[in-house]
C-alpha cells in the first residue's frame, strides 16, 4: 500500500528546521575555531612552534570552510523551483567540494614551510613548554566538537555536514601529532616539531583529495555500489505485486 507524500507545507517545515540546525552546529564550529587558531597563532609564535602554527593554519581552513558551508547550507535548504526541480542539495556537495580543494591546498603549503624548517633547523630557537600546553589544549577542543558535530550531521543525513564533522576530526588527529612531535622536541630532538608539521601537511593533504574526489563523483552522478545495487533489487523484488524489474539505475 502506498502512502501519500507529506504535503508541501510540511516538507517545507522540515527543510526549514534541517537547515537551521546546520547553521547552528556551524557556527558553534566557528566559534570554536576562532577560539582554538587565536591561542595556537599567539603560543605557536612564543614558543617557536611550526607544528603548532601549521596546525594553527589547519584551523585556520576551517573557518573558511564553516563559511562556505553556512553559504552551501542556506542555498541547500531551498526548495525546488523550475530551474531545479529536484531541489537545491547539490550546493552542499559542491562545497564538499571546495572544503577538499582547500585542504589539499593547505595541506601542501605546510609541507613546504616544514621542509623550509627542516633545511634551516640549525638556526633556529627551541621549542617552549607552552606549546605542548597549547596543542593539548586544541586536541581536546577538536574532539569534543568532532562529536557533537558528527552527531547532528548522521540525524540530518548531511553529507556536507559529515565532511565539516570529520574535518573536525582530522584536525584533532593532527593536534595529537604536533603533541607528540613537540614533546619529543621537549626531549631534545628538535627536528621532531619541523617533522610533526610535515605529518599534519600530509594528513591535511590526503583528507582533502579524498572529499574532492568523493564530491566530484556525487557531481557527475556516479552510481551506488554493487551492493547498495542489489540490496535495491532484492528490496524491490521482494515487494508484494511486483512481478520484475529493468533498466535499474541509481545515482546518489
Amino acid at each position: 500500500m502506498m502512502t501519500n507524500p507529506p504535503p508541501s507545507s510540511a516538507k517545507t517545515a522540515i527543510a526549514a528546521q534541517r537547515q537551521g540546525e546546520g547553521r547552528r552546529v556551524t557556527l558553534v564550529s566557528v566559534g570554536v575555531n576562532v577560539i582554538l587558531t587565536t591561542m595556537q597563532l599567539i603560543v605557536g609564535f612564543w614558543a617557536h612552534s611550526q607544528s603548532l602554527i601549521a596546525d594553527a593554519i589547519h584551523t585556520l581552513s576551517d573557518i573558511v570552510a564553516d563559511a562556505f558551508v553556512l553559504v552551501a547550507n542556506h542555498k541547500g535548504g531551498e526548495a525546488a523551483d523550475a530551474e531545479h526541480p529536484y531541489g537545491h542539495g547539490r550546493y552542499e556537495t559542491a562545497a564538499s567540494l571546495v572544503l577538499g580543494l582547500l585542504l589539499t591546498v593547505t595541506g601542501g603549503g605546510i609541507l613546504i614551510a616544514a621542509a623550509q624548517r627542516v633545511a634551516n633547523l640549525d638556526s633556529l630557537p627551541p621549542v617552549a613548554m607552552a606549546a605542548m600546553w597549547a596543542a593539548l589544549a586544541t586536541l581536546a577542543g577538536k574532539e569534543a566538537l568532532f562529536r557533537y558535530m558528527l552527531a547532528i550531521a548522521e540525524r540530518l543525513r548531511s553529507p556536507m555536514l559529515v565532511a565539516n564533522a570529520w574535518h573536525a576530526r582530522a584536525d584533532a588527529l593532527s593536534s595529537l601529532v604536533v603533541a607528540v612531535g613537540i614533546g619529543a622536541s621537549l626531549a631534545g630532538f628538535p627536528i621532531a616539531d619541523a617533522i610533526a608539521a610535515i605529518i599534519v601537511g600530509a594528513m591535511i593533504a590526503r583528507v582533502g583529495l579524498r572529499f574532492a574526489w568523493d564530491a566530484t563523483q556525487e557531481l557527475i552522478d556516479t552510481g551506488l555500489s554493487d551492493h547498495e545495487v542489489a540490496a535495491l533489487r532484492a528490496t524491490i523484488s521482494q515487494t508484494s505485486g511486483v512481478l520484475d524489474l529493468h533498466e535499474l539505475r541509481t545515482r546518489r
